[in-house]
């Protein structure tokens, strides 16, 4: 096999293996993360790439799914999905191009292709959060939790304020080791997640809710509701809906 042969194969080979290292939570730019949100062709683009593809190279190389793609493929994934003509390659070259200034996207490899290279992008996390959401790192749960503070405080004001902030402390504790469980449960089970195309953002949301289970958590959740006066939406009860006539 020539020199010329390996080291393009190497590069495809990059194309599928470049996904499995990647971080499973990437924080953008919270203005940029709705802005991309609400794009339709940006969220095809990003679908597109947590997806893959099987395709005769992997089977071959006995690789999994590929999640790097040129814009000529994006651009033709969206017409036989979309059938939409509107969209020009051009177009996608802009949206890639701003996916990749975002913080969306990278560029995996340039692969030669007859006598020109052409470029391969791909994701830069498995999922993203926007900052407001970023439940991740202490900084932002502070920052969260801070005006939390003030307003229980604000709303009790015969309580001692270093027992609610001790109380808040704890409760930041419980949430930072909810999700470290949650991750750790996700890097252990992640091939079954690959398997079924599960999107991480998506099943974050869901599987927050089971943060109820969490012992010191809902305790401690349980503990500022009470204090925020909000035994209405903590209290399950069933109301009656009047018949309409």
């Amino acid at each position: 096999m020539s020199s010329q042969k390996t080291q393009t194969e190497e590069k495809k080979k990059l194309l599928y293996s470049y996904w499995h290292e990647l971080p499973y939570i990437k924080s953008i730019d919270s203005t940029v993360y709705f802005q991309v949100w609400e794009s339709e062709i940006k969220n095809f683009i990003n679908k597109y790439i947590r997806d893959g593809i099987e395709d005769d190279f992997g089977r071959e190389h006995n690789l999994l799914r590929r999640h790097a793609f040129t814009a000529k493929e994006l651009h033709a994934a969206y017409l036989n999905q979309q059938k939409d003509q509107n969209y020009s390659q051009s177009n996608f070259h802009f949206h890639i191009k701003a996916l990749v200034e975002e913080g969306y996207l990278q560029e995996i490899a340039k692969i030669l292709e007859g006598r020109h290279y052409v470029s391969y992008y791909g994701r830069t996390a498995k999922s993203f959060v926007s900052q407001f959401d970023n439940i991740l790192t202490t900084s932002a749960i502070q920052d969260d939790f801070g005006p939390i503070k003030e307003l229980i405080i604000d709303m009790n004001p015969d309580s001692n304020p270093e027992s609610i902030n001790q109380l808040v402390d704890e409760f930041i504790l419980s949430l930072e080791d909810y999700y470290f469980r949650f991750f750790s449960w996700v890097k252990e089970k992640y091939p079954h997640i690959y398997k079924s195309k599960v999107d991480l953002r998506s099943f974050l949301d869901i599987v927050g809710h089971y943060s109820f289970f969490h012992s010191e958590l809902r305790k401690n959740s349980e503990k500022i509701g009470r204090l925020l006066d909000l035994d209405k939406i903590m209290d399950y009860e069933r109301y009656e809906v009047e018949n309409k006539k």
